[in-house]
């Protein structure tokens, strides 16, 4: 009877230390301890947002983005006018002043409809062509504005020099022609009726063109 008790725990034994080895290699839940590294848990993570300080939001982008609007040019009026559409120029002698002299800068439409705004250019100049003196300044003031030129109607602008007396005699020569650009324009109208006038004490100066002659 010893014997076979003793034959039994001797079977006994080797199995209770397989177990004890299968016990310590599996877990209860049946994951590896590879799975429960550290390692493995940080690849096994979800990705954490980036914070809302990092990209700005999509408002914020497009706001960001937007070019700033531009000054609104609606109201703007352009001179559309060429120098082709005048069959020419001429001064008309339009009273004076104790010191100034005035002249009727007077430029005529040829069979077109076209809209004009702003200052021509003005010089005097000499039988050969060429510049007397400085070209004229712009006169002050807001007289003129956008204007419709009309088949064969006449604009005007009114040209200033000082009376020959207040300029103690420092005058130019008379002025053998005159060289008008229309507004916004870099082509030429050359007339040949002056009026005699002559620049005095290097001052001479033109308006905008108006429909109509402004008083002197």
């Amino acid at each position: 009877m010893n014997r076979t008790l003793i034959t039994r725990l001797v079977l006994i034994a080797p199995m209770s230390a397989l177990c004890a080895l299968s016990l310590s290699a599996c877990g209860s839940d049946g994951h590896t301890d590879a799975d429960s590294s550290p390692a493995a848990r940080t690849a096994s993570a979800p990705a954490t947002a980036s914070s809302p300080g990092n990209k700005p939001s999509a408002a914020v982008e497009t706001q960001a983005s937007a070019s700033p609007s531009s000054p609104s040019t609606s109201g703007e009026v352009r001179s559309d006018c060429t120098s082709d559409n005048f069959t020419g120029v001429k001064l008309v002698a339009a009273g004076q002043e104790m010191n100034s002299l005035y002249y009727d800068l007077q430029l005529t439409g040829n069979k077109t409809t076209c809209r004009i705004d702003g200052y021509p250019g003005f010089s005097l100049l000499d039988a050969d062509g060429k510049q007397i003196g400085k070209a004229a300044s712009h006169a002050g003031g807001t007289a003129g504005g956008s204007v419709t030129l009309k088949p064969g109607q006449t604009l005007h602008a009114q040209v200033k020099t000082p009376n020959k007396g207040v300029a103690d005699g420092n005058c130019d020569a008379k002025a053998a022609k005159i060289k008008v650009y229309p507004p916004n324009n870099t082509a030429p109208l050359i007339g040949t009726e002056t009026a005699g006038i002559r620049a005095c004490a290097g001052s001479l100066s033109v308006t905008k063109v108006s429909a109509s002659a402004s008083p002197s």
